[in-house]
């Protein structure tokens, strides 16, 4: 799934990890490939694209919206259109979208947006993702700040309400801990059925 770009080089598909600021894309990147990404403390210290080369494919880690440190909320709107325009554009090459989310805190900040009236941005993103991506995975990072007692209820609160978002799509749903590396093994093999799907069968690893 080669296309040829403007100056008739040939561009290779995209797997793009999207995410929320602080949901600790650059972490989920680091531990699948090993490649020390930058790996910030404050929301949005990924600023502009990171593009790692896999084999047949390019990972590229997109800078993260919603909140981001010390800066307007004129910019961080504009960073997410940006980010919206640059997928858009991106579409044709895009083969495998992985949306990261933050599973100790998603409840609580789906709930705060629509006490705002307004969608939650992780829905938002799952929905737009599911629309211009042949496949998508949605990632629970950071599982390890979950209670145990609690995991059953947080994973099903987040298949409920992203169900709800995407109603046709079934829901590739993988729980992982980049900090202690947990699931990032099953994370691998998702990612590989998901590009076999699109044809590509070499491995990325």
């Amino acid at each position: 799934m080669h296309r040829h770009g403007d100056s008739g080089t040939e561009v290779p598909p995209l797997v793009v990890f999207a995410g929320r600021s602080n949901v600790g894309k650059s972490s989920v990147i680091r531990a699948l490939t090993g490649k020390r990404v930058p790996v910030g403390k404050r929301p949005g210290s990924t600023r502009r694209e990171i593009r790692l080369e896999m084999g047949p494919v390019t990972l590229v880690d997109i800078p993260g919206f919603g909140f981001m440190a010390k800066r307007s909320k004129r910019a961080i709107e504009e960073m997410k259109t940006s980010v919206i325009h640059t997928l858009e554009e991106w579409s044709d090459q895009i083969v495998l979208a992985v949306l990261i989310i933050d599973a100790f805190l998603f409840r609580e900040i789906v709930e705060r947006w629509e006490k705002r009236g307004e969608i939650p941005i992780d829905i938002e993103f799952y929905a737009f993702l599911s629309e211009i991506s042949p496949e998508v995975i949605v990632v629970a990072n950071k599982m390890d700040k979950v209670r145990s007692v609690d995991r059953a209820n947080v994973i099903e609160y987040i298949r409920m309400r992203l169900t709800e978002a995407v109603p046709n799509r079934p829901l590739n749903l993988v729980e992982v801990s980049a900090r202690r590396k947990t699931g990032i093994g099953e994370l691998k093999g998702q990612m590989e059925a998901a590009l076999r799907k699109q044809g590509i069968v070499e491995p990325i690893w």
